[in-house]
C-alpha cells in the first residue's frame, strides 16, 4: 500500500505485472492520461528549474465511459547551471523560451513565470558568485533541514525529481553532483534505534543530530513505510517537539521535516494524527507568533529610549540598539524557516476536513493573517495559499471580514512586485468579496481600486481583477464610490471592451460594464469616454447582447440621455440612425429572445417625446409592426412582452403619435393582455398604466371605453386580489388600477351620453368600502335561521334600512378620493386627468419595473 501511495508512476496490479504482453496492453488501454501543469520555481541549490506537475489518471470502465480518477503529482527539474554563468539580464526571456520549448511539461502560457524564477537566480548568482563542489559532511551549514525537506515554493506536492537511471526516491542530484539531502549527517535504515536513542539523551545538540539523521532517512522514499511502522518513533518525536522546541531551534526544524516529508502521502496521515503532530505544529505556530510580538514591542522600545535621549545617546547604546536589531532580524529568519515547515505541514494535513475544523477551531485563520507581515516571500505565499484554500468556507470567510488590517495587509500584497504573490493575493480578495461587509470594507477603507486598475494591465492578473471589480460593482449604493475613487477604472474597462476581438466580447470586462452603467454616476463617465460611440455602435451591428445591455442600462438614466444623443449623433449617418438601426436590429432577431430584450429595452427605456425622439419615424422603418406582432397573446416572452408594454406606455404618452396609436391595434390588444397575463405583477403594473396613458387622449379614450373590455377587466382583477395579502406587489397593481379607473369615471362624466363603466365602477367601490356588511347581507337572505331577523329589521327600519337609499345624488358625488376630478386640457391638446398630461408617472411609488436592469 505504501508503495502504491508514493509511486510517481501509474500504479501495475500485481495480478497484472506478471501476466503477458497483451493483458498489460489491454491494462493500459483502460486509461487515459493528461498533465496539469503547476508551478515552476528555483532548487533549493539554485542550479535547476523544479516543474510541478499533476498527472491526472482516469480509469476507464467496459463501456469506455470514464470511471475513478486519480491524480499524481510529479516534479521534473530542468538544468540552468550552465546556462545562467555569464547570462546578462537583458537575455533571460530568451533563455526562458528556450526552456518552455524543450521541455513538454511547461505550457507557453508559463514563460513568464519561467522569466521571473530565471530573473530571481540570477540575482542570487550575482549575489554569491561562488558556489562549493562538494559540500562538507554533517552539520556545517546552518538551517539545512529546512532545505532537505524539499519546499522552497509553491501548494502541490512534494515529489522528488527523478532522474534518468535514478533507483530510489531520494532528492535530485544537482549539476555540481551532490544532493540537498547530503548537508545532513549520514545515516541508514539499519541504525533507526540508535537515533530514537539519541532522542532521550539531555543535550540538545545530541537530540538534533539524532533528529537530523532520520531526516536524512526520511528523505529517501523507500524508508518512510519503516519509520511510520515503528511503534514508538513518532510518539517520541511528537513529545520531543512538544517539550524542546523553545530550547532548540535545529531540533525544532528536524522532527517538523520529518513530519513533512511524511505528511505528503495521505497514507501516512492517520499515524500522524495517532500521535496529534498537526497539534503539536499549531503549538509552535502559537509559541513563534507571539514570541515574535515580544521582541518587537522590546525593539520598539530600546529604539524609543534612544531617541528620547537623542544627542544624549552614547555610542555604547547604539552600538548595542544595532546589535538589538541585528538579532531580531537574524530571530525572525529563523522563525520564517520554521514557520514555513510547520505551514506546509498543517496544509498537507488539512486535507481531512476533521483535521482542518480543528485547525481552526486553534485560530489558524488569525495566525495566517499575522504570517502575511512576514519578510519572507515563500511564506506569505504558503499563507496566502492556505487562506485561500480556507476562505471558500463561510466561517473562516467571516473571521477575515470582520478585520480590517487583515484586508488592508491583503489589499498591500495585491500590488507586490512578485507576480505569483500579487495574484494569490488577488485570489483571496476575491473569495472575501462575495460578503457584504468585505465589499464595503474594500471600497471605503482600502485602496483596492488603484490596485485593481494596474492589476487589469497584467495580462497574468487581468481576468482576476475584471471578476473582483464585477463583484464589487454588484452593490448599488457602492457603485457611487467608483466613480469619485477611480474614473479610470470605468474608462479602463471600456477600452478592453472596444479592443476586444472576441465576439461577443470579452464578459468580464462587458458584466463590469453592465454593472457600472445601471449607475448614474458611473454612467456619465462611460458616455463621456471616446470609445463608447465605438463600443455601442459595435453591438449594434455585431448585435452583441452584452453591450446592447450596456447602451440600454445608460438610455435608462435621464440625466445622461442628452449626451448619449450627442455622442450618438453621426454614428449611422445620422442623428437619430442609431436608433433606426435598432428597430431592423430587432426586426432581424424577432426569433432571437436574448437580442431582442435588449433591443426593445433600449427603446423602452428612452421615456422621451416626439422632441427628442422620432418615434414618427421610427414607426415608418417598422417599429409599429413589431409591435402589433409582439403584443399578441402567445407570441413573444414574458420579458420581451413587458419591453413591448413599457414601450406601448411611453408611445401613448406622446402627443404627436397619438393618431397613429389611434389607427393601430395597440389600444385593442393591450385589455387582452391584462386578461391573460394576471400572474405576472411587472407586466400587469405597466399595463394599467399604458391602458392609462391610452385613455387621457381623445384620440385612442373611445376606442378602449367601447371596443374594449378594459375596465371590466380591471374590476374583475381587484376583486380577486381583495382577499390577498397586501404585499408590495399588490399594493402597486391596486393603486394604479384605482388611478385608472378614476379616470374612466373622470372621462364617462364629461361625455353626454350614457355611461358603460361608471355604474358598475361605484358599486364596486361601494362593496369594497362596504364589504363586511354587504357580506352580511347576502348571508342573511341566503340563512332560512336569519331571515326573521331581517324581517324585524325591516319592519322597524322601513323599506330602506337593508336596501339601497339616497341614490339620487350619487353622480355629484367624489368616489375616487381628493384630485379625482377632470383636469383642464393639459398634455398638448387632449384632455388630460390631474392637471394634464405632463402630470402623469408610470407606476405607483417609483414602482418600475428592473427586470433584466
Amino acid at each position: 500500500a505504501c508503495a502504491g501511495a508514493v509511486c510517481h508512476r501509474p500504479w501495475t496490479p500485481p495480478w497484472i505485472a506478471g501476466s503477458r504482453p497483451w493483458v498489460c496492453a489491454a491494462w493500459r488501454m483502460s486509461i487515459k492520461k493528461r498533465i496539469k501543469p503547476g508551478k515552476i520555481e528555483a532548487s533549493p541549490d539554485g542550479g535547476a528549474l523544479v516543474v510541478h506537475f499533476t498527472t491526472e489518471i482516469t480509469h476507464l470502465n467496459e463501456d469506455g465511459s470514464p470511471g475513478h480518477v486519480e491524480k499524481v503529482p510529479e516534479s521534473r527539474e530542468v538544468p540552468v547551471a550552465k546556462a545562467m554563468r555569464g547570462l546578462r539580464a537583458e537575455e533571460i526571456p530568451a533563455l526562458a523560451q528556450q526552456v518552455v520549448d524543450r521541455c513538454r511539461y511547461i505550457p507557453a502560457t508559463k514563460q513568464k513565470q519561467v522569466e521571473h524564477v530565471l530573473a530571481k537566480l540570477h540575482r542570487s548568482h550575482s549575489a554569491s558568485p561562488s558556489r562549493p563542489e562538494n559540500p562538507p559532511e554533517g552539520r556545517e551549514r546552518r538551517g539545512a533541514s529546512c532545505h532537505a525537506a524539499g519546499h522552497s515554493g509553491g501548494s502541490e506536492r512534494w515529489a522528488p525529481a527523478q532522474p534518468a537511471g535514478s533507483t530510489n526516491g531520494s532528492s535530485a542530484v544537482t549539476a555540481a553532483g551532490w544532493r540537498p539531502a547530503d548537508l545532513l549527517p549520514r545515516a541508514s535504515v539499519d541504525r533507526i534505534e540508535d537515533y530514537e536513542e539519541a532522542l532521550y539523551e539531555d543535550e540538545m545538540e545530541t537530540k538534533a543530530v539524532g533528529a537530523q539523521k532520520l531526516l536524512r532517512l526520511c528523505t529517501e522514499v523507500n524508508n518512510l513505510e519503516d519509520i511510520s511502522e515503528h511503534p514508538t518513533l513518532l510518539g517520541v518525536l511528537s513529545r520531543e517537539l512538544r517539550e524542546n522546541a523553545k530550547r532548540s531551534h535545529e531540533l525544532a526544524v528536524a522532527i517538523t521535516g520529518i513530519f513533512l516529508c511524511l505528511a505528503h502521502f495521505t497514507f501516512f496521515h492517520p499515524a500522524l494524527t495517532r500521535h496529534q503532530c498537526s497539534d503539536v505544529t499549531m503549538r509552535i505556530v502559537d509559541y513563534e507568533s507571539k514570541r515574535r510580538t515580544v521582541l518587537h514591542k522590546e525593539l520598539k522600545l530600546h529604539q524609543g529610549q534612544l531617541a528620547a535621549r537623542g544627542s544624549a545617546a552614547t555610542d555604547e547604546e547604539r552600538h548595542k540598539l544595532v546589535r538589538e536589531e541585528k538579532r531580531y532580524r537574524s530571530i525572525l529568519e529563523q522563525q520564517d524557516r520554521l514557520l514555513l515547515l510547520c505551514l506546509l505541514l498543517l496544509r498537507d494535513m488539512a486535507e481531512d476536513t476533521g483535521v482542518e475544523k480543528r485547525l481552526v477551531s486553534q485560530r489558524l485563520c488569525s495566525f495566517l493573517v499575522q504570517m502575511l507581515t512576514r519578510n519572507s516571500e515563500d511564506l506569505v505565499l504558503h499563507a496566502l495559499g492556505f487562506l485561500h484554500k480556507l476562505t471558500l468556507f463561510e466561517q473562516n470567510k467571516d473571521q477575515l471580514v470582520q478585520s480590517s488590517d487583515a484586508l488592508s495587509r491583503l489589499v498591500d500584497l495585491a500590488g507586490h512586485q512578485n507576480p505569483e504573490l500579487s495574484a494569490l493575493a488577488l485570489r483571496v480578495c476575491y473569495n472575501l468579496s462575495f460578503d457584504a461587509r468585505g465589499r464595503c470594507t474594500f471600497l471605503t477603507r482600502t485602496g483596492l481600486l488603484g490596485k485593481l486598475v494596474q492589476a487589469c494591465q497584467q495580462a497574468s492578473t487581468r481576468r482576476t481583477a475584471f471578476k473582483l471589480l464585477y463583484i464589487l460593482s454588484a452593490d448599488a449604493h457602492l457603485r457611487n464610490n467608483i466613480a469619485n475613487q477611480s474614473p479610470a477604472c470605468i474608462s479602463l474597462a471600456l477600452q478592453v471592451v472596444v479592443k476586444s476581438r472576441e465576439s461577443p466580447v470579452e464578459a468580464d470586462a462587458a458584466a463590469l460594464c453592465i454593472n457600472l452603467a445601471a449607475d448614474e454616476a458611473c454612467a456619465s463617465e462611460l458616455v463621456r469616454s471616446d470609445g463608447f460611440a465605438k463600443a455601442a455602435a459595435r453591438g449594434i451591428q455585431s448585435a452583441d447582447p452584452l453591450l446592447l445591455k450596456v447602451l440600454r442600462h445608460v438610455a435608462s438614466h435621464r440625466n445622461v440621455r442628452r449626451r448619449l444623443f450627442s455622442m450618438m449623433r453621426g454614428s449611422f449617418n445620422s442623428d437619430h440612425g442609431w436608433l433606426t438601426e435598432i428597430v431592423r436590429l430587432a426586426a432581424s432577431y424577432s426569433e432571437n429572445p436574448t437580442v431582442l430584450v435588449e433591443a426593445m429595452g433600449i427603446l423602452a427605456a428612452l421615456e422621451c417625446t416626439s422632441a427628442e425622439v422620432p418615434w414618427v419615424n421610427l414607426c415608418d422603418s417598422g417599429l409599429l409592426e413589431l409591435l402589433h406582432r409582439f403584443l399578441m397573446i402567445g407570441f413573444s416572452e414574458d420579458d420581451v412582452l413587458l419591453e413591448c408594454v413599457i414601450l406601448a406606455g411611453t408611445l401613448a404618452m406622446d402627443p404627436d403619435f397619438s393618431p397613429l396609436m389611434a389607427t393601430s391595434k395597440i389600444p385593442r390588444l393591450l385589455p387582452e393582455l391584462l386578461a391573460e397575463k394576471q400572474d405576472d405583477g411587472e407586466i400587469i403594473v405597466q399595463l394599467l398604466f399604458a391602458i392609462r396613458c391610452l385613455l387621457l387622449r381623445p384620440e385612442t379614450c373611445d376606442i378602449v371605453l367601447q371596443d374594449t373590455e378594459a375596465p371590466g377587466h380591471v374590476l374583475d382583477m381587484l376583486r380577486d386580489v381583495a382577499g390577498q395579502v397586501p404585499e408590495a406587489r399588490m399594493q402597486a397593481i391596486q393603486a394604479e388600477a384605482d388611478e385608472l379607473l378614476d379616470v374612466v369615471v373622470a372621462v364617462e362624466g364629461q361625455q353626454l351620453g350614457e355611461s358603460r363603466w361608471t355604474d358598475q365602477i361605484r358599486h364596486f367601490r361601494f362593496e369594497q368600502h362596504n364589504l363586511e356588511w354587504c357580506q352580511r347581507l347576502r348571508s342573511s337572505k341566503d340563512s332560512p335561521v336569519e331571515a326573521p331577523k331581517a324581517a324585524l329589521h325591516e319592519t322597524r327600519g322601513g323599506p330602506s334600512a337593508l336596501g339601497w337609499a339616497d341614490v339620487g345624488g350619487l353622480a355629484e358625488r367624489c368616489w375616487g378620493g381628493a384630485g379625482a376630478t377632470l383636469g383642464g386640457g393639459g398634455g398638448g391638446g387632449g384632455g388630460g386627468y390631474r392637471g394634464g398630461f405632463g402630470a402623469t408617472t408610470r407606476g405607483f411609488d417609483g414602482y418600475k419595473s428592473t427586470r433584466h436592469r
